[in-house]
C-alpha cells in the first residue's frame, strides 16, 4: 500500500513539474550563443503535442549533439559542468557533426510510453519486450532504444545517455530519423525516461532525402475494373534506405470505353517494405464534360529483377534494374460527378530504374 501511494504522488508531482518546465536563462543564453536558425532546426519536436516539454528538450539537446559535436561540448557540456562539479562525470568530448535532425514519431512515442509507465509502476530496468513494442506499431525497419534512470529534466537525460558508449551510439547515428522520448515516474529512482529511434519514414526519404541509393523510374501498366482496361504511364523517382523504398510519380492514365480513349493526369506515391508497398493515387477524370477527382490507395506487390548478358540476375532490393508489380486499389470518389471505372481495380506494372545515384 506504502509503495503505491509514492507511486502516485509521484506521479501527480510529474504534471505540476511538467507545467514549471518553462524556458530558462540557461537555455535562452545557449540559443544567442548557438544561433537562433541552428538552434531551432534542432528543436523539431516544438510542435509535438502528444509530447511534454521536458520530454521535447531531450531531443532538442540531442540533435544540437548530432549537429555540432564540438560546439556541443563547448557551449552545454563544459558550462554544465563548471555549474554542477559534483556532475563531472557527465564530461564528454564528442567530434561528430553534420549527422541529420532527429524527428519526433507518435508510433514510436507508442511504444515509448506504455515501458516507461511499466518500468516506473514495477521498478524495473532495461528494454524489455522491444522487438513486439515496436511491431506492434509499425516500426519495423531499424530500431534502438535509450533509458535512463534518476534524471528528469532533458539536459541531465541527454548528458547521462551520452557517457554511456551504447547510448551514445544511438543518438548519434546517422541512419536514425525519428525518435519519441516519454518521461514517467520510477518506483526505485524517482523518474525514468524512454528513448526510442527508428530509421527514416516516407517522408524522411522522400523530402529530407534520407537514402543510400536514388533513380529514375519508368513505370508502364495495364489495370482493368473488371468492366474497362486502360493503360498508365509514369515517371518519377524511387529512393531507397535499408529494405525500405518510397516513390512518386506523374502520368496519366487511358482508358478504353467503346470507341474512345478517355485521358486522365495522375499523381502517384508509395512506400514499400521488402516487397510489399502501400500507396496512393490521386487521378483526374474528365468525363461527360465534368470533373470527377479520384483518390484511389492501392496495396501491391513488387518483383525486383535485373537482366544483363548473363542472364536473369538474383532479386536485389536497392539496385535492380526493373521490377514487376501487382496491385489491388480501391477508387474514393472525391465529388459526386460520374467517373468512367467501377471501384475496385488491379493493375500489374512493369518498372524500368534507371540513373542510379549512390549517396
Amino acid at each position: 500500500m506504502k509503495t503505491t501511494t509514492t507511486f502516485c504522488l509521484l506521479f501527480l508531482l510529474f504534471f505540476g513539474k511538467i507545467n514549471s518546465q518553462i524556458i530558462n536563462a540557461d537555455l535562452w543564453k545557449l540559443r544567442n550563443k548557438w544561433g537562433y536558425l541552428d538552434f531551432e532546426r534542432a528543436n523539431t519536436a516544438r510542435f509535438s503535442m502528444y509530447m511534454l516539454r521536458s520530454q521535447k528538450r531531450t531531443i532538442l539537446y540531442m540533435n544540437l549533439a548530432r549537429q555540432n559535436g564540438p560546439k556541443f561540448t563547448e557551449l552545454v557540456i563544459k558550462p554544465y559542468i563548471a555549474k554542477y562539479p559534483e556532475k563531472e562525470d557527465f564530461y564528454i568530448q564528442l567530434r561528430k557533426k553534420d549527422i541529420p535532425m532527429l524527428y519526433p514519431s507518435f508510433r514510436l512515442w507508442l511504444t515509448a510510453a506504455p515501458h516507461a509507465f511499466v518500468s516506473g509502476l514495477i521498478g524495473s530496468y532495461g528494454h524489455q519486450a522491444i522487438d513486439l513494442r515496436m511491431a506492434s506499431f509499425l516500426n519495423l525497419d531499424l530500431i534502438g532504444e535509450n533509458c535512463s534512470y534518476g534524471y528528469f529534466k532533458g539536459l541531465d537525460v541527454t548528458l547521462q545517455l551520452l557517457k554511456s558508449s551504447g547510448h551514445r551510439r544511438n543518438i548519434l547515428n546517422k541512419k536514425f530519423s525519428r525518435t519519441a522520448v516519454c518521461k514517467m515516474p520510477h518506483i526505485k529512482d524517482g523518474w525514468n525516461s524512454v528513448s526510442t529511434f527508428s530509421g527514416p519514414k516516407f517522408s524522411d526519404i522522400i523530402f529530407r532525402d534520407h537514402c543510400e541509393i536514388k533513380h529514375l523510374q519508368f513505370n508502364l501498366g495495364v489495370l482493368t475494373d473488371f468492366q474497362n482496361i486502360g493503360f498508365d504511364f509514369l515517371i518519377g523517382q524511387r529512393k531507397n534506405h535499408n529494405v525500405s523504398s518510397a516513390r512518386w510519380a506523374i502520368g496519366s492514365e487511358f482508358i478504353l470505353l467503346d470507341k474512345n480513349i478517355l485521358y486522365a493526369p495522375k499523381l502517384q506515391w508509395a512506400s514499400a517494405f521488402y516487397y510489399f508497398s502501400l500507396g496512393c493515387n490521386f487521378v483526374n477524370y474528365i468525363y461527360e464534360n465534368k470533373w470527377g477527382p479520384v483518390l484511389r490507395p492501392e496495396i501491391s506487390f513488387r518483383l525486383p529483377f535485373t537482366v544483363s548478358k548473363k542472364g536473369f540476375q538474383n532479386i536485389d532490393l536497392d539496385s535492380s534494374k526493373s521490377s514487376i508489380g501487382i496491385s489491388y486499389a480501391y477508387n474514393l470518389a472525391l465529388n459526386k460527378n460520374k467517373i468512367p471505372i467501377k471501384n475496385h481495380v488491379i493493375s500489374i506494372t512493369y518498372s524500368k530504374n534507371f540513373l542510379f545515384k549512390e549517396k
